[in-house]
């Protein structure tokens, strides 16, 4: 049955290469749909459904799903339960909390109606596990408040049959009440919300100690917490910082240093358990780099940005929806990305720009793939952010074919038509030309003759030199430095990439609902 099973859901999880794979392909055949209805069949179905979850083959997950809801909606409402159950699973993990909350709200529709109270209390795991649900899933809409109201009823559930409040109950309150304290500026309420995944955090080591991944989790969401004490330090010190500015307060740091801590031994024990390419190691290594290089050690972060940006190549889950729904994997690649150029940067290391050449390459690519060219969806300025800062890493590097790769990776991601935004704009003009062969003066120089470029390019003039040059454009100051050529230009257009500079302190030009600049605390996608 296995067998037959996998050869007619291969045209379900199989698709072009020039297709959005959020789409997946539905097998239409009749032999699929006479097999599927055979209820074992269909039963295994679901299973693989979850086997490809727990594996973060999502785009799999997902195709399965388009092919057998509506298998599961003929067979009645029984299927539906548990299809709707994946389902929502699926969608979370794509980030369509939305979508999720759709399907949570089908299951208590059918169900609720059946059911008396003494009934209820009889299926108490049927209900944590939807409450719990519904609580994630609010957590991913913002709607903090709701999503602990509904732990908290999962785990009156647990209390009206005799249980105890478990280590996942306390880990779930600890971190979501995190997410309201952070809001609402509150630090005494995160270090209680800390106090609370500490305590999980015991708990389950005593409970479950074989089970690395849920420590390791724990273990990232107790760093979240500092993080976020870190963060609201430095805003009362430092109201200008941004997310690449090293910590300046000594509270701050404190608190990034115990954030450092705990998702260093988060990403150990994800390396360990899954993989360094499994998307919780690369949230892990994001997380670790950020904090490292809140910690100014730049030299330390390389390497967990390295991972980070690998994992985030190959990650299927976070990039929303062909609707535009908002992509928090491209938010995270944005940022991760702009550390790797400014850490770089501020260590003068263009050599250690080489090994993220294929990587950043290749999460341009697979963020094209999934949402799309520029230019349609809300995040189309982010998008374009993603792929001009990943274009300054090919030139920065000052590798022999950087430029042209730079020109191809550009004309591959951002199509033919003109960029929205004046800093992909650039690139484009730039680097187009330093791929074509051109001087770094005689390229700048090109994009001065854009009239919509003119004042940015005259901008740029002194911000490339730190204010300390006395050339009146940008191309003569290139010009000057012939021998770092590759680092002269990348140097101009960075500060726009970065969004800051040692003279201007400039900040990001994209907004904070884009690209955060607050902490990670937890959402689903991240357990």
């Amino acid at each position: 049955a296995g067998d037959v099973l996998s050869r007619v859901l291969d045209s379900a999880i199989t698709w072009h290469a020039d297709e959005n794979p959020n789409k997946g392909r539905a097998a239409t055949s009749d032999v699929l749909t006479a097999v599927l209805r055979e209820p074992e069949v269909l039963g295994s179905a679901l299973d693989i459904v979850g086997a490809y979850l727990k594996n973060y083959e999502v785009d799999k997950a997902a195709a399965v799903m388009d092919t057998i809801v509506p298998v599961c909606r003929e067979r009645g409402e029984l299927w539906v339960l548990k299809a709707m159950n994946h389902l929502a699973t699926v969608r979370m993990k794509q980030a369509r909390p939305q979508d999720a909350l759709a399907c949570l709200e089908e299951i208590e529709a059918i169900v609720s109606p059946r059911l008396t109270q003494v009934e209820r209390d009889e299926a108490w795991e049927f209900w944590e596990t939807t409450y719990r649900n519904f609580g994630w899933v609010m957590s991913s809409l913002g709607r903090e408040a709701e999503a602990i109201e509904y732990i908290e009823k999962a785990i009156e559930v647990k209390e009206r049959v005799g249980l105890h409040v478990s280590w996942f109950d306390l880990w779930d309150l600890g971190r979501m009440k995190a997410c309201v304290a952070l809001k609402s500026n509150l630090p005494e309420l995160i270090e209680e919300s800390q106090a609370v995944v500490a305590r999980a955090l015991a708990l389950h080591g005593q409970s479950e100690p074989e089970d690395h991944v849920m420590h390791a989790k724990i273990w990232s969401n107790l760093g979240e917490c500092s993080f976020a004490l870190a963060h609201l330090a430095e805003k009362c010190s430092d109201a200008d910082a941004d997310h690449n500015t090293p910590a300046k307060s000594p509270e701050a740091q404190t608190h990034y240093r115990r954030a450092m801590e705990c998702f260093v031994e988060s990403h150990r024990l994800f390396s360990e358990t899954e993989g360094r390419l499994n998307p919780l190691t690369g949230g892990a290594a994001d997380a670790a780099a950020w904090a490292l290089v809140k910690l100014n050690e730049d030299a330390n972060a390389k390497r967990y940005l390295l991972n980070a940006v690998e994992a985030a190549s190959c990650q299927q889950n976070g990039w929303g929806d062909e609707d535009g729904s908002e992509a928090p994997a491209l938010a995270s690649a944005v940022r991760v990305v702009d550390q790797v150029v400014e850490v770089h940067r501020r260590t003068d290391d263009r050599d250690g720009l080489l090994p993220f050449l294929a990587p950043v390459e290749a999460l341009c690519d697979s963020a094209t793939k999934r949402l799309g060219l520029p230019g349609v969806r809300q995040d189309t300025i982010l998008q374009e952010r993603l792929v001009s800062s990943c274009s300054l890493v090919l030139v920065a590097s000052g590798s022999a074919d950087g430029a042209l790769r730079a020109r191809q990776l550009l004309q591959r991601n951002l199509g033919s038509q003109p960029p929205q935004s004046e800093h992909a704009r650039l690139c484009k003009s730039v680097f187009g030309a330093l791929g074509s062969g051109a001087t770094p003066a005689a390229a700048i120089g090109a994009a001065a003759a854009d009239n919509s470029l003119r004042p940015l390019v005259s901008q740029l003039a002194v911000a490339s030199e730190g204010g300390c040059t006395k050339s009146a454009t940008a191309a003569a100051a290139a010009a000057r430095r012939p021998h770092r050529a590759a680092w002269g230009v990348a140097r101009c257009v960075l500060v726009v990439a970065i969004g800051t500079s040692l003279m201007h302190k400039r900040k990001p030009q994209t907004t904070g609902r884009n690209v955060s600049t607050s902490p990670m605390l937890p959402q689903l996608l991240g357990t």
